[in-house]
């Protein structure tokens, strides 16, 4: 058994997400005792999801090495609810990055199209192409130069480096 099972980490924060807005109730928190296979196991569990911010809960370690653990503390938190929505929650609106695109952005990509060695046919086209473009699609164009530039990295170093030897 995997000490840090994800399913059984989602049905415990289901749990919790149920329990909402008090805690655990003791019989479940023993129940999961169990499907953890020990309570040393579900004690590293929940450190575990407290780490990520996904609960929180109060752990005490005595002395002796023994845990107590104050049930009724534990407790789901927004980004643990955010982490079990399948709309990934309010964290998903309040999180959204907006990318803007400035009016240069297409005159440089036209500049691209017209300094490439394509046949003027195909230049045309493209920049034609391009000029009909809604935003979002510009956005996404964007993104893939973006990351087909990033995936030639290691060959745009190259080339650097053998220019500057020629200096």
């Amino acid at each position: 058994m995997d000490k840090f099972d994800r399913e059984l980490q989602r049905e415990f924060l289901l749990a919790l997400y149920s329990a909402l807005p008090d805690g655990i109730d003791h019989l479940i928190y023993e129940g999961f005792k169990e499907k953890f296979g020990g309570e040393l196991n579900l004690i590293a569990n929940l450190n575990y999801l407290e780490g990520h911010g996904l609960l929180s809960c109060e752990i005490t370690l005595y002395i002796d090495g023994d845990y107590q653990v104050n049930t009724d503390s534990i407790k789901i938190t927004s980004k643990g609810i955010d982490f079990i929505r399948d709309d990934g929650g309010l964290g998903a609106i309040l999180n959204v990055v907006n990318i803007r695109l400035h009016n240069d952005t297409i005159s440089r990509l036209e500049a691209i199209i017209s300094a490439s060695n394509a046949p003027p046919e195909d230049k045309t086209t493209l920049i034609s192409t391009l000029l009909k473009l809604p935003a979002d699609s510009i956005k996404h164009l964007n993104m893939k130069l973006l990351d087909a530039g990033l995936a030639h990295l290691p060959n745009v170093f190259h080339a650097i480096q053998s220019a500057m030897q020629g200096l």
